[in-house]
């Protein structure tokens, strides 16, 4: 199954990276290429044995899936050049942030078109990837396409619409987690830990927190409290959070990050359609 890559950054890179280490894929013939960055091609081919595009016509004729991951500014002029390259068999796959279903249609009339949203952490099998995709898109590359997807982590499948939303909460979501882990590394140092056994205690503070939502199939809240003792320590500690309104500022931020990615489609539909901005 030949994939071709146009776009050679983070989620690139964390893509690729699960699907030659998963052990649950067949080979697959994976070229990459992007638009000015031969450092990070050459980076690729190095640390993956994947091939570099050289000749894009030739490359995409027996192409099975384009993947396109480069930036949203970029879109506008990759999907030009793309677009009268690829030959009607092949399925469109994005990862790009923002960019719906009806702009994709429309940049790659014809196309079957899969839009999806991991996130990084498909380096090590562990991404939240959702999906939403065109009717033209048959039921057995829908299904291969879930398959790649699923040797790097868990798949659901949403509703277009919806996917402004996704990008915030788990596309961007390893983001906040390390953000979290940045506060309370620099909470270990104030008080006092060294170092090294602190960040232990963290990792493994995270890796428990997460086996018993996942184990005990309890909501948040219930476990929350059962660690929280009246007039003790974690209470002291959550009381100054919820003060200084660590919930809040988490909610707004999400929020904020739904209302971007809803931003950067709205950009690269009024530079494709311009009739758009006269409306």
């Amino acid at each position: 199954m030949k994939i071709v890559f146009f776009g050679a950054g983070a989620m690139a890179e964390a893509i690729i990276s699960g699907w030659v280490n998963s052990p649950k894929l067949p080979p697959l013939s994976l070229y990459v290429t992007n638009k000015s960055d031969d450092q990070a091609l050459t980076d690729l081919q190095t640390k993956y044995k994947i091939e570099l595009v050289k000749d894009h016509p030739t490359c995409l004729e027996d192409a099975d899936y384009v993947v396109l991951a480069m930036k949203p500014k970029d879109a506008q002029q990759a999907f030009q050049a793309i677009q009268p390259l690829l030959p009607k068999h092949v399925t469109v796959l994005s990862v790009i942030a923002g960019i719906d279903l009806e702009l994709l249609t429309h940049a790659f009339p014809g196309h079957p078109i899969v839009r999806i949203m991991p996130n990084t952490s498909a380096t090590i099998g562990k991404s939240a990837t959702v999906m939403s995709h065109t009717p033209t898109v048959i039921e057995s590359n829908l299904h291969f396409v879930e398959a790649l997807f699923e040797a790097i982590g868990t798949v659901e499948v949403m509703e277009d619409d919806q996917m402004h939303a996704v990008t915030a909460l788990s596309g961007s979501g390893p983001a906040y987690i390390y953000f979290v882990t940045e506060a309370l590394q620099r909470a270990a140092q104030e008080i006092g830990l060294p170092q090294e056994q602190a960040n232990a205690l963290i990792l493994q503070t995270l890796d428990g927190a997460v086996a018993m939502l996942k184990e005990t199939n309890e909501k948040p809240a219930t476990l929350r409290k059962r660690v929280t003792s009246p007039g003790g320590t974690t209470e002291a500690g959550l009381k100054q959070m919820k003060d200084l309104g660590l919930d809040t500022a988490i909610v707004k931020g999400i929020e904020a990050a739904c209302t971007q990615s809803a931003h950067l489609g709205e950009v690269v539909k009024d530079s494709m359609l311009p009739s758009r901005s006269s409306l």
